[in-house]
């Protein structure tokens, strides 16, 4: 029985690591073409705009090309991801991060012209401090969280306040959108899973799911407050620099 326990146990492994590379392969296999088509379509838009012929329709079309690329790659980044963390293959590169300044960069890379003019309103109160944490994943979980933010909001543009405590940094981003019944909440950060009332807007269910796992990686918590209708905010604390240590 022992011995066919331990060959069950390694096939399920090697099936397990198989699939895994199968995600990685396939998912870098698509951003090949995904980064071709976007580069031609910036020569096309190049062309129109020296030829001056670039009017109302092409410029929509264009853009629509360009957004739908973006939530392609997103989504393949989402599934390499959380195919890193299921693997265990999961790194962290921990380093020195100003919190504000990493957020007003992502602002002004990012949200500072999108296409329904908002850009989200920054709030920093109390003496600012560094954190100790990996670059990268703090900018997804902000990209993630700001991103959901405008996504299902309304009419006012989403809020991040950065409150620097006693010992750690408390960030809030708070939207008025559609909110998170509350029968969803408990299952909210699982993966693959999607609140009840978002079935019309496009997502695959991962993002909060590694939102969470990158806040824990870096000794951070996450909690959401939400009412259906009426909006969200999602809390998150992180230690700073010298207390983490």
């Amino acid at each position: 029985m022992k011995n066919i326990d331990t060959t069950s146990s390694n096939d399920v492994a090697n099936l397990l690591n198989n699939a895994s590379n199968i995600i990685a392969i396939t998912s870098h296999e698509f951003k090949t073409p995904l980064t071709a088509i976007s580069a031609s379509v910036e020569l096309l838009a190049a062309r129109l705009h020296s030829n001056q012929q670039m009017d109302a329709f092409y410029e929509k079309n264009l853009s629509r090309i360009t957004t739908e690329i973006f939530r392609l790659n997103n989504m393949l980044d989402e599934m390499l991801t959380i195919n890193t963390i299921m693997s265990g293959r999961m790194t962290l590169n921990k380093q020195i991060i100003d919190v504000v300044q990493l957020l007003i960069t992502l602002r002004s890379n990012y949200f500072a012209d999108p296409e329904d003019t908002r850009s989200f309103e920054l709030i920093v109160s109390g003496i600012p401090q560094c954190i100790y944490a990996d670059h990268n994943q703090m900018n997804r979980i902000f990209m993630n969280l700001v991103g959901n933010a405008f996504k299902f909001s309304r009419e006012k543009p989403p809020v991040v306040e950065v409150d620097f405590d006693h010992h750690q940094v408390v960030i809030r981003v708070i939207d008025d959108g559609i909110g998170i019944p509350a029968s969803d909440l408990p299952q909210l950060f699982q993966p693959f899973f999607r609140a009840s009332n978002v079935d019309e807007i496009a997502g695959t269910g991962l993002g909060l799911s590694i939102v969470k796992t990158f806040v824990q990686e870096n000794n951070g918590t996450i909690t959401v407050d939400s009412i259906a209708g009426e909006g969200s905010t999602f809390t998150l604390t992180f230690l700073y620099h010298s207390d983490s240590l």
